[in-house]
């Protein structure tokens, strides 16, 4: 009987306002395993994202006589990352490259000895370093496939991966990092107009002394002031910022309604740096190839119990894993990444909040072996429903991220209801109100099921935020 009474509010079909893709991916992938890929490709995502490092490839002391411009250059080792770009390309993924850290000889800083956390990185010397690597793989070269995302550093506001970041009391890493993102832009446009770009992903929250917040980090790079209601600064901020894509890595110290503090960017903080960055480009601050900004969030995730001790019960890491997809693409965000595809390695002496085990896949003796977390399942096919006044609020997207017939379905005593069909749109999303009282009680779950697969049970029961570190709890 519920079957007939349930329909969708509307014609049947999803409003205008659902025909906004959510792309998925994995973010830092260092297997090199064909393993590993495929299982990138049973998360559902399309994308695959690894640090192009730097100080790896190219040399440790400047040689007496080499050409960086030239990619072919003996004196750099590329060798790592042309198998893992075939590997992902040869798995149908779209690979990202993350120009990462930089060689002591690049940094200009007296006595910097971090490669990961450069001082100063030298913009013209990054730019001959990515326009070699933008030849490499802008597809005419030795077989190799073509790379069209790039990324330009990570974190720079965070001490852990750029330096410095204050000087004297005042905040300089945003000046440091606008004159390395407009080099990088322009390198890796040269080679190929068509390559995208995009901003180093930044840290979520501000630690005074340590770290800059995420908000006034944005408003410095790119000249703008105000909390409430951003407008530009005076000048044309140099020629303005380059890039295509801005990048936000939005960990939660609780459930995804979280917010942070008033320069933080957390889950629930996505909408105040979208109006920072619709501000900006009235402003005409950012040069970009979009008129309209994008905004990815290349790392999101929580630790899972198991194995972490102080991690996120699944119980609760399936629901937060929907919800914040179900978040992203309310804040208009297009493309999201988790962190990442395995669990970190586990050693004797470290803490395991300091051990990242947020994979969406448990860790085995070999990537083969790795089992996948239930939580997967709801990044692969996410779906959340909510009651409502008007009746029961659901959206999802396929786990093809294909269009087609989506049936809704609500638990009963004696098994599981069809409530009511959608389609699903051309990216695979789909929502809708079905007018019933279900779940109103706070009992019951709701789930979707496409082409043979159903999603993960979405409770009734609503799990209020908490605090929780994304990295797990400190146990003893």
């Amino acid at each position: 009987m519920l079957a007939c009474a349930v329909g969708v509010i509307g014609p049947g079909a999803v409003s205008a306002d659902a025909a906004r893709p959510l792309r998925t991916g994995v973010s830092y992938i260092y297997e090199n395993n064909p393993a590993a890929f495929e299982n990138v490709r049973l998360t559902g995502s399309k994308l695959a994202l690894t640090p192009l490092r730097w100080g790896r490839i190219a040399p440790t002391r400047l040689p007496a006589s080499w050409n960086p411009a030239n990619p072919a250059d003996p004196n750099y080792d590329w060798e790592e990352f042309d198998i893992w770009v075939t590997n992902a390309v040869n798995a149908g993924l779209i690979p990202v490259f993350q120009v990462r850290g930089a060689p002591l000889w690049a940094q200009r800083c007296p006595g910097a000895s971090e490669i990961d956390a450069p001082c100063k990185p030298d913009p013209a010397m990054l730019a001959t370093f990515s326009s070699a690597a933008a030849y490499r793989y802008g597809g005419n070269f030795g077989g190799l496939p073509r790379v069209k995302y790039w990324q330009g550093l990570n974190e720079p506001n965070l001490s852990l991966y750029f330096m410095p970041q204050y000087e004297d009391g005042k905040p300089v890493s945003p000046a440091l990092y606008r004159e390395l993102i407009n080099a990088f832009y322009a390198a890796v446009k040269a080679v190929d107009p068509s390559n995208v770009v995009i901003a180093a992903g930044l840290g979520p929250i501000a630690v005074p002394r340590y770290t800059i917040g995420p908000m006034r980090f944005t408003r410095e790079l790119l000249c703008m002031r105000g909390h409430r209601h951003p407008r530009p600064l005076r000048g044309n901020c140099g020629g303005g910022v380059h890039f295509d894509i801005f990048d936000i890595h939005p960990y939660t110290s609780g459930s995804p309604a979280h917010e942070g503090g008033v320069n933080d960017v957390q889950l629930g903080d996505l909408e105040k740096l979208q109006a920072l960055l619709r501000a900006a480009d009235r402003a005409k601050r950012i040069k970009s190839q979009f008129k309209h900004t994008p905004l990815w969030l290349t790392e999101v995730s929580w630790d899972s119990q198991p194995p972490d001790p102080g991690g996120l019960p699944m119980r609760i890491l399936k629901r937060w894993t929907a919800e914040a997809l179900h978040r992203a693409w309310s804040a208009r965000i297009d493309t999201i990444m988790w962190y990442s595809l395995r669990d970190g390695e586990r050693y004797p002496d470290t803490p395991s909040y300091l051990t990242p085990e947020s994979g969406l896949f448990f860790r085995g003796p070999t990537v083969a072996q790795d089992l996948p977390k239930a939580n997967l399942f709801a990044y692969r096919f996410p779906f959340v429903a909510y009651p409502r006044k008007r009746g029961l609020y659901f959206w999802g997207r396929t786990p093809n991220s294909r269009g087609g017939k989506v049936t809704i379905q609500i638990r009963q005593p004696k098994g599981w209801t069809k409530a009511t069909s959608v389609r699903a749109d051309r990216f695979g999303v789909f929502h809708g109100v079905a007018p019933t009282g279900y779940g109103k009680s706070r009992r019951g779950a709701a789930r979707a099921h496409y082409r043979g697969e159903s999603s993960v049970p979405f409770s009734m029961r609503p799990i209020p935020d908490f605090r929780h570190p994304p990295f797990g709890k400190p146990i003893g």
